[in-house]
């Protein structure tokens, strides 16, 4: 069996690679959000969210199921030109950007839909 070494080294910012990465995983990561996103649910609760504010609030919730994170994974992992740490980092930055969405839309912050 032939094992294949793989070396980090340093790549200077002009190489053509560097900017078809950045472009790569921008696109990923809008794939992933718009994803999430259509998933995302709606219901309404009566916890204090908002001061001053003791009324039911529409809050939304972000799907975190193992499956449903193993199926975004191997939709993103199709045509996937790099190593699939790539992938699971796009997905953990879109869970963060959403997460804080909605930590600002539960405080009041945020408008609901960007459309």
């Amino acid at each position: 069996m032939l094992i294949e070494r793989v070396r980090m080294y340093a790549v200077p910012l002009e190489d053509c690679r560097v900017s078809e990465l950045i472009s790569w995983y921008v696109e990923t990561l809008q794939k992933a959000i718009d994803t999430i996103w259509s998933n995302i649910t709606w219901r309404y609760s009566f916890k204090k969210y908002r001061k001053g504010e003791n009324a039911k609030v529409k809050v939304p919730v972000i799907p975190k199921s193992s499956e449903f994170k193993r199926e975004l994974r191997d939709m993103l992992m199709e045509n996937n030109p790099y190593a699939r740490h790539w992938v699971d980092a796009v997905i953990r930055t879109a869970y963060g950007v959403l997460e804080s969405w909605r930590k600002r839309f539960i405080g009041g912050k945020e408008e609901e839909a960007c459309g």
